[in-house]
């Protein structure tokens, strides 16, 4: 048994107890919160503040081997044509595995008990099998090509069987509105919602939008010029080639979010009461130095999950780093409303709120120490990191 304290406990489902506390049995299950009254040798008192391990709900880990390759702020046309170019496949399968591993570990380093992480081959598999993060694959479809759909659909589908022969979850799961064929759309979305998840590439930049409302642009042009036939122009914003596919019971990750309007917002919260809104402000910043309307959502009180999205749109895998940067450019976002984002919210898009999200009695979700907070204002600040002091495995510390 472990008691373990600080000058805060954020449960994220209640409000936070200062100096509270959380006991854990030996599998690191927790069997009792509450205010510490006395302070015994085997109370484990910490300087900061208590949360239930990360859920990271977007990431691509095995594009880990693209760290500090990308040019950044080139937009998303121009991101794109960099994760098309040769050099992204000139790593050898081993330099792209032993990246992987180290991905993993700095997410478990970085208090991530869960992700989301989307996938186009087998090649994460075993690091996942052997990691004590659990992962749901997200198995990605894309395409404009309609003749080549149906070849796309069969080896997602043998993808997302091989990862469930290891005792992983999966599913099937369409890329975004601008880079599929409607009948690959069509198909991506029949499965995500027999499976009853989605996770989907939404509005992650201005040229998205252009692309269905006029047929012009940037990414317009980087399909022509690569001989690929468009999307429909529908005069009207991305997201709504998507919504009429998503049965209202399927829980749906719309992930980035950039350039959502108001209006966007209610046409699908009006539809997916199961949906979740993911961002990613590091890697929006890396690629179009723009960031999603993160105020919007807040004062909407939306649900709202956090992802890393991968090292080649980001420089690291942490969820603090994600919480930083929303609480330099959204200061009215108060941080319970944060460690939500990146806790509970994550959980429940992955529908495994019942194991982690919050420090409740039953639950083993992972103990996250945050240091060097400001505690007058409650806030994080630009020195504030993590340690994970137990995790989902009945493992301790890891250092």
């Amino acid at each position: 048994m472990r008691r373990i304290a600080a000058h805060y406990l954020f449960p994220v489902v209640g409000k936070p107890l200062h100096r509270g506390f959380v006991t854990l049995n030996d599998e690191n299950t927790i069997v009792e919160t509450g205010v510490l009254q006395d302070e015994t040798e085997s109370t484990e008192f910490y300087n900061g503040i208590l949360v239930p391990g990360f859920v990271n709900a977007h990431v691509h880990l095995e594009l880990s081997h693209l760290k500090d390759t990308c040019t950044p702020h080139t937009g998303l046309s121009g991101f794109i044509r960099q994760m098309n170019s040769p050099a992204r496949y000139r790593t050898p399968a081993a330099g792209r595995s032993a990246a992987m591993l180290a991905a993993d570990r700095e997410m478990q380093a970085e208090g991530i008990v869960a992700a989301g992480d989307v996938c186009n081959t087998a090649e994460s598999f075993a690091v996942k099998q052997g990691s004590p993060i659990f992962y749901h694959s997200f198995i990605e479809l894309a395409g404009l090509e309609k003749a080549a759909g149906e070849k796309k659909r069969q080896v997602a589908c043998l993808l997302a069987a091989g990862v469930q022969s290891m005792g992983l979850t999966a599913s099937i799961t369409p890329h975004a509105a601008y880079s599929m064929s409607d009948p690959l759309l069509a198909a991506a979305f029949a499965a995500a919602n027999e499976a009853g998840i989605v996770s989907v590439h939404n509005q992650e930049s201005e040229e998205e939008n252009e692309l269905f409302l006029s047929g012009s642009g940037a990414l317009s042009e980087l399909f022509a010029g690569n001989g690929y036939p468009l999307p429909p122009v529908t005069g009207a914003h991305s997201i709504y080639r998507l919504l009429p596919y998503i049965e209202p019971q399927t829980r749906t990750l719309f992930v980035h979010n950039v350039t959502t309007t108001g209006e966007d917002y209610e046409a699908a919260t009006s539809r997916l009461p199961y949906l979740t809104w993911v961002l990613c402000p590091a890697s929006n910043l890396h690629i179009s130095r723009r960031l999603p309307p993160a105020d919007l959502f807040y004062k909407r009180n939306a649900p709202v999950a956090i992802g890393t999205d991968s090292l080649a749109s980001n420089s690291r895998l942490s969820m603090i780093e994600e919480l930083k940067t929303l609480h330099k450019h959204f200061p009215q976002i108060p941080l319970p409303a944060l460690l939500q984002w990146a806790t509970l919210n994550g959980a429940r898009a992955l529908n495994k709120e019942r194991e982690f999200g919050s420090l409740c009695v039953g639950k083993r979700p992972g103990i996250v120490l945050i240091e060097n907070i400001d505690f007058s204002n409650m806030q994080l600040t630009s020195d504030s990191k993590v340690t994970l002091l137990a995790g989902t495995d009945g493992h301790a510390i890891i250092s």
